[in-house]
């Protein structure tokens, strides 16, 4: 069974945490230590050493730790370029991809993987059964109403639209919702300008809240007279989701904001 343990992004962290335990973890994201982004914050604030958040991890210092696992992900340049690094160094690792954590069920499956790794796969088995089971319950409340919803995100100063394949417009489309970004003509993540919300036309707007930010970054698209006419804005039906609910990082807590979301769509 592993003991020092690195998990280089917050949503293998918060898996092997809470599998695992904070005494087998060498290191982890520091975003899992934040309340507003870790699934366990409380078993992540246990763990002394800290990888810096971004898409660039450092080799060299994850290999300091002496790690005998690493967990992480391989969904952009520099994380690649790590994990080469480190199967170079013949460290044993586990590399997941953007689709693990794309789903409810998707994330069973990586919560499975890490469970085999660190040789907890009963407890790992137990809670993605309770998670697909709570999601099926969700599901059983679908109604036949079909809102088009529209789903924002903040990052770095810019509002971006997300495309389905992210977890929290996933989830609204399980909900129900018909997919305002793809009649946009919007089929990946990126940049929205006013013209282009306008042209989404949402019923339903969807705001994620990262890192606790709330709805400020939001504020100047979404007050601005041009999309004041989006039904969506005009009758208030902007929702603020909390990303440890309904994210890549929500884990284990995706049936609370599954819910949450499902009430505002079923509404």
């Amino acid at each position: 069974m592993p003991q020092r343990i690195i998990a280089v992004t917050s949503e293998t962290a918060d898996m092997a945490l809470l599998l695992a335990g904070p005494d087998s973890m060498a290191g982890i994201a520091a975003g899992s230590q934040s309340p507003a982004m870790g699934m366990v914050p409380q078993l992540a604030q246990q763990v002394e050493n800290t990888l810096p958040a971004g898409i660039n991890p450092d080799a060299e210092q994850i290999l300091s730790y002496q790690p005998d696992l690493v967990l992480t992900t391989s969904r952009h340049g520099g994380e690649k370029s790590a994990a080469e690094q480190l199967a170079a160094a013949g460290v044993p690792m586990i590399a997941f991809e953007s689709a693990d954590f794309g789903t409810p069920e998707a994330y069973a499956e990586a919560l499975l993987k890490v469970g085999e790794a660190v040789g907890q796969q009963s407890a790992a088995e137990d809670y993605a059964d309770r998670l697909r089971e709570s999601i099926a319950e969700i599901d059983a409340q679908k109604s036949d109403q079909q809102p088009s919803v529209l789903v924002l995100m903040a990052r770095g100063g810019n509002v971006m639209a997300m495309a389905s394949d992210n977890m929290l417009p996933g989830l609204a489309l399980r909900a129900g919702a018909t997919d305002a970004a793809a009649a946009a003509g919007i089929t990946s993540t990126g940049a929205i300008d006013a013209e282009t919300l306008v042209r989404a036309d949402p019923d339903i707007i969807l705001l994620e809240n990262f890192q606790g930010a709330g709805e400020e970054p939001f504020d100047e698209l979404l007050s601005g007279t041009a999309v004041a006419e989006v039904p969506a804005i005009a009758t208030h039906d902007v929702h603020l989701i909390e990303m440890t609910e309904a994210s890549s990082v929500a884990g284990i807590n995706l049936p609370t904001g599954y819910q949450k979301i499902m009430d505002i769509i079923s509404k």
